[in-house]
């Protein structure tokens, strides 16, 4: 039986460790290797890893590298056929990486995901909003534009944990890029899904990403190098397309997501914000309009555009 390695970075996560490690203890797939990652926490977190009797887990520190870098250190010292990433605050479904790995064995050459659930406190009350987006395919690049928004407006992402990766295609995709401070896991996994030969979508498992009140996930953090490693790993993204340039759902797909990053960059950081709009419109420009606000700033954004309504909402709660 093929060893699973599930690689969890750290940095002061004590409130969520236990329950996350247990999502990977009760794992119906017995043959499991835990390799722990920290990244120099100050809550205890280490302490309370290194009181964890179990044999298949490895303790290691990489004080102040970033997470990134923690993948990757967890990742050399892991022997298993098959890769989980795994957040320190997220879930996995006591059949996931049973379910996931089945699959891989049926078909190595391919990546395995699953959708998602967005929670806050309680992973029963928690939203799934991917599944529009996911399915099985032997078209790796079509399924990325798909996903990146190839018909103009609708998009969405693959959350880290949601994988299972066959450590041979991780090897010829190459590791984490360290030098990003946001979307790692989007330019990594875009790498991933061109250097296989198809996805598998495995609808009976679940990740389940925990969100924190207060924006400190990643993933809502916003200055001005978030907003910079944004267009570098979409940049990144685009090199993995050669031959596709020039078909209609790669320029959509391309012109949606610069878009996206000019919206966010807006109205804090204006030159980066006009930066990610020229490239967007170098793709032919994207109609996709956000969500801003509530009715009066909905009015606005029609009326007078989404500039005008973001500078706006933003100056009201700033």
């Amino acid at each position: 039986m093929n060893t699973i390695s599930v690689i969890i970075p750290v940095y002061n996560a004590m409130p969520f460790l236990k329950e996350t490690i247990e999502s990977v203890v009760n794992q119906s797939y017995p043959n499991v290797e835990i390799i722990i990652i920290d990244d120099g926490s100050t809550d205890g977190s280490l302490e309370y890893l290194k009181l964890l009797n179990l044999s298949n887990l490895i303790i290691k520190s990489n004080k102040g590298k970033g997470a990134c870098a923690a993948r990757n250190y967890g990742f050399e010292l892991s022997t298993g056929a098959y890769i989980q990433f795994l957040d320190a605050d997220d879930l996995l479904s006591t059949n996931k990486l049973e379910k996931q790995v089945k699959d891989l064995e049926e078909l190595p050459k391919r990546v395995s995901m699953c959708s998602t659930v967005h929670f806050y406190n309680d992973p029963s009350n928690g939203k799934i909003v991917d599944r529009p987006f996911l399915y099985s395919t032997e078209q790796p690049h079509q399924f990325l534009l798909h996903l990146y928004g190839g018909n103009g407006k609708d998009h969405n992402m693959l959350q880290t944990s949601a994988w299972l990766i066959p450590r041979a295609i991780i090897e010829k995709a190459g590791p984490w890029d360290e030098t990003l401070a946001k979307d790692q896991d989007g330019e990594f996994f875009c790498r991933v899904v061109v250097n296989s030969e198809g996805l598998i979508y495995q609808p009976e498992v679940l990740n389940y990403y925990r969100k924190h009140i207060g924006g400190q996930n990643i993933a809502n953090q916003k200055q001005e190098n978030h907003i910079e490693s944004q267009l570098e790993a979409l940049f990144s993204k685009s090199k993995q397309f050669k031959g596709l340039e020039e078909t209609p759902a790669y320029k959509k797909a391309m012109a949606l997501q610069y878009k996206l990053i000019a919206i966010n960059a807006f109205p804090e950081f204006k030159k980066l914000s006009n930066k990610a709009m020229k490239l967007s419109t170098e793709f032919g420009d994207s109609d996709f309009l956000p969500v801003l606000g509530g009715k009066i700033i909905e009015f606005i954004k029609h009326e007078f555009g989404w500039k005008v309504a973001k500078s706006l909402s933003y100056w009201i709660h700033k």
